[in-house]
């Protein structure tokens, strides 16, 4: 037994002896781990590629119409009263999937931005430029994080280092310190980031992204000086100028510099546009975005499918069918999921009932919202006319299936009408579209400079210049051949229209409203089915119930008005 013993001893000398502190750590070789996952700037980059796939992920998919629907701008087209926020009673409760859909969305930039932040210092890098761009980045990126989830949910646990084993000990912090972190790494990001004609690739982050956002937040936090400071930052770039020319791809058809805006390759600086500051690159068959393929799964933009009515099913008053299908002069293959509600698409435009006209504003041309289509199925005895053409005895019958989904007003920057991938198409002559069509087959703006004047308008409001804030605001409308705006006439309510027309489904709504502390009241101001329902508490999101339910070592408080 001496023996043996001794046997043992020997052997864990030896070993102690042989091993140091860092052999004994564990490093997996045969999946991907941190440890082996972080290890050279090509690394890091990969990883802040995959934030940027995060943040283009925000807009695709059946949840991302919840930014939308359930506010003054959509609705439901479909049993309207229930689905999509209709009822926020069953709609909005802590259980509910699109309460934890965002909430983990965010959380994953976040987490992925720590990992980054932590093991980045590691790393040798020959160009510190490099690290520093790198750092700048995933701070933007956490910021981004931190402004959304604060003003969707309020003050939520903030987490500044890499999670390395299971934590159930979270704690919320209040919406002050939420904003504060947002706006810490906001800061850091305009002060390093590079100008935006100066990165390196389309769609990446720039100085104005973080400053635009910087602007955002201070108004949410109530200082309106810094909130002008950070727009003009912006707004005086002079690479950065709003789109008054026509310009980029098809500028020699009809249209305006507004309709330019949204035309296939005409997003990014390289088509001649100043305006975009942030572009989500999501051009049909680019290697590396999303839309390598003809699919309706979640992987890609689904603006076309789902905002667009589903006009292809209409017969006409001779009961014909007045379509020969979907077509891409007529916005491509959409089914009609959500559409907006009247209050956008009259009231904000200034309908007259009696003479049957708008307000002069080119933003409400049909090429920029389509009301009237044309009959294109040589079999009805109406083809070559237009809807709006019909007999009246036709609108008098319409079905409450065809207003609400079938036939209504659809915002045109949710397609390429008339010019769709030639790879969908199955009739190049007619331009009808395949069945999987329903793509949004383009890139799209997570931020331009539009909407940085628009913060300005409000910060100048703030401010009480109300004369500033109309200056402001009739930089938009007088591009849009708009009746300007008078300072007397500007107040919250009337930038948030003006949001809508110019910024219709680009916006984010509900984190504008939500921001503002104003979704309860504009729903029930412009949402026949929602403002039905909506309460005041809504405003927020609740803290999803999966979340604390896990939390079993610390305390996730949920939001006024909710119950778990």
């Amino acid at each position: 037994m001496k023996s043996y013993n001794y046997f043992i001893l020997t052997c864990l000398l030896i070993l102690l002896g042989a091993c140091d502190e860092d052999q004994l750590i564990e490093v997996p070789s045969d999946f991907l781990s941190p440890e082996i996952s972080y290890v050279s700037p090509a690394d890091i980059e990969a990883a802040l590629v995959s934030n940027y796939g995060r943040m283009r992920a925000l807009n695709q998919g059946t949840n991302n119409n919840l930014m939308h629907s359930g506010t003054d701008l959509c609705m439901w087209a479909r049993s309207p009263e229930i689905q999509g926020l209709g009822d926020y009673r069953t709609g909005l409760i802590p259980s509910s999937d699109v309460a934890l859909e965002f909430w983990n969305r965010y959380y994953k930039i976040i987490f992925n931005s720590n990992a980054i932040l932590t093991r980045i210092e590691a790393i040798e890098y020959e160009d510190q430029a490099e690290k520093n761009l790198h750092i700048a980045e995933a701070r933007w990126f956490r910021g981004f994080a931190y402004r959304s989830l604060g003003f969707l949910y309020g003050g939520v646990p903030i987490v500044l280092e890499e999670i390395s084993s299971p934590r159930r000990d979270f704690e919320r912090s209040s919406i002050d310190e939420t904003l504060d972190q947002a706006i810490q790494d906001l800061e850091f990001a305009a002060l390093n980031l590079p100008g935006v004609s100066e990165v390196k690739a389309d769609g990446r982050l720039n100085n104005a992204a973080a400053n635009h956002y910087l602007a955002e937040l201070y108004l949410a936090k109530g200082q309106p000086d810094q909130a002008v400071s950070a727009a003009s930052t912006v707004i005086s770039d002079p690479n950065i100028n709003l789109m008054t020319s026509r310009f980029g791809n098809r500028a020699t058809d009809e249209g305006d510099p507004y309709w330019d805006l949204f035309q296939r390759f005409n997003q990014n600086r390289s088509s001649g546009n100043q305006e975009g500051i942030l572009v989500l690159q999501e051009e049909f068959n680019i290697p590396g975005n999303t839309q390598i393929a003809v699919t309706n799964g979640d992987n890609n933009f689904r603006y076309e499918r789902h905002y667009g009515s589903l006009y292809w099913f209409l017969n006409g008053p001779d009961g014909v069918g007045a379509f020969l299908g979907p077509t891409s002069r007529n916005l491509g293959r959409p089914v009609g999921f959500v559409r907006p509600t009247p209050y956008f698409t009259h009231t904000v435009w200034g309908w007259d009932s009696v003479t049957q006209t708008f307000d002069p504003d080119n933003r409400n041309n049909n090429r920029n919202i389509q009301r009237d289509w044309v009959v294109d199925n040589p079999q009805s005895a109406f083809f070559g006319q237009k809807i709006s053409d019909f007999p009246q005895s036709w609108f008098d019958n319409l079905t409450a299936q065809d207003t609400l989904r079938d036939y209504y007003p659809n915002i045109t920057k949710i397609s390429t009408p008339n010019d769709h991938p030639v790879e969908i198409l199955v009739d190049v002559t007619t331009g009808q579209v395949a069945n999987t069509a329903g793509q949004t087959f383009t890139d799209w703006y997570q931020i331009r400079v539009a909407e940085t004047y628009l913060l300005r308008a409000e910060a100048y409001l703030a401010l009480g210049n109300t004369a500033a804030a109309a200056d402001d605001i009739n930089i938009l409308r007088n591009r849009a051949q708009a009746t300007p705006v008078e300072a007397d006439e500007v107040d919250m309510n009337y930038i948030l229209d003006e949001r809508m027309r110019e910024l219709n489904i680009e916006e984010n709504r509900r984190m504008t409203l939500s921001r503002l502390n104003l979704l309860f009241e504009r729903t029930v101001l412009g949402n026949p089915f929602s403002g039905l329902t909506v309460q005041p508490f809504n405003n927020l999101f609740p803290i999803p119930f999966a979340e604390i339910e896990l939390n079993t070592l610390g305390k996730l408080e949920q939001n006024p008005g909710y119950v778990n």
